[in-house]
């Protein structure tokens, strides 16, 4: 590394694929390859945004490993945190457009290289070095040795008083039965930076307006607590509650808007903003996101989030 990290990230990287028609999978015969994965996401739109950042996790030592490795020092995202697996593949999942424009989402991650990760194979040293370690609740629902891994990360964070972000990311079909709110809810509890969707928050708290997590806040680490969705966002922190509407834009694709949100707020907070003016860069990266088809084709330069947020999107001659 030549210079230190801003943020850290661990989690799973993997190929996706798009199909370029609508309809039911075995109806659909062409596909667009594109890459994603929730931390990976919020690494690149950190660097984008101008950040340094950095990604670690575990890939199938094969050609979509290899690919994924170079697209992101291509992005200018550090990875020399991350390592190949000889033994087993690099994820992959599928999306599906259904009727009325409904996505399902088909993963082919089980045994996956980042479902075998462990704790006692990460560099801890290296993970700590930035001043936020960003995580979401994705991993720990891969299998028990991640669960296991977040959880001993968190403590370790804690102990060194590194700020931990925490993205819940709730994603069912990774649960297999079991309880999102049982797993996730411990290890969100020591979180010092929350985010939740509506859903989500109604899922840990209860309740997704202001006072329920003003309520919920005082029973949790979390300094701040941050509920996002499609018309906007809001923060909950010592110095109250701020307020952000979510900008106006045509929607292509809804998949790592809220990976493109985290990465925004985030952008805002290490450059010292308010949590306001954090909520609206974050609201201006999802609004980008979403513009674009795939996970992070739309994440957004600083200098394009800026110009939503001026009102004068567009090209620049």
């Amino acid at each position: 590394m030549s210079a230190p990290l801003h943020v850290t990230t661990l989690g799973e990287a993997m190929v996706v694929m798009d199909p370029l028609s609508r309809g039911p999978l075995r109806q659909v015969n062409t596909y667009e390859k594109n890459l994603g994965g929730a931390e990976l996401n919020v690494a690149v739109g950190l660097a984008r945004l101008g950040h340094r950042a950095g990604w670690a996790g575990r890939l199938g030592d094969d050609e979509f490993g290899r690919e994924i490795l170079a697209f992101m020092r291509g992005e200018e995202v550090d990875v020399s945190g991350a390592s190949l697996d000889p033994e087993a593949p690099t994820g992959l999942y599928f999306k599906e457009w259904r009727a009325l424009g409904q996505l399902r989402v088909h993963y082919y991650r089980a045994g996956s290289a980042a479902s075998r990760m462990r704790f006692e194979q990460l560099d801890l040293e290296y993970l700590l070095s930035g001043g936020v370690l960003h995580l979401t609740g994705i991993t720990p629902a891969l299998s028990e040795s991640c669960h296991d891994l977040i959880e001993r990360l968190i403590s370790a964070a804690n102990e060194r008083d590194v700020t931990v972000s925490f993205d819940l990311n709730v994603r069912w079909t990774l649960f297999e039965g079991r309880d999102p709110q049982e797993i996730l809810a411990p290890l969100a509890a020591r979180a010092d930076l929350l985010f939740l969707s509506d859903d989500e928050a109604e899922l840990l708290f209860g309740g997704s307006d202001p006072d329920s997590i003003t309520d919920a806040r005082r029973s949790i680490r979390a300094e701040t607590v941050v509920v996002h969705g499609a018309e906007g966002a809001f923060a909950v922190g010592e110095s109250g509650v701020s307020e952000k509407a979510a900008y106006p834009v045509e929607v292509v694709d809804t998949v790592g808007a809220g990976d493109a949100f985290v990465a925004g707020f985030l952008s805002g907070r290490l450059r010292g903003w308010s949590a306001g003016e954090s909520l609206d860069l974050g609201n201006a990266c999802g609004a980008c996101a979403v513009t674009v088809p795939g996970d992070l084709k739309g994440l957004p330069t600083l200098e394009e989030a800026l110009a939503l947020m001026r009102g004068r999107p567009g090209v620049e001659r």
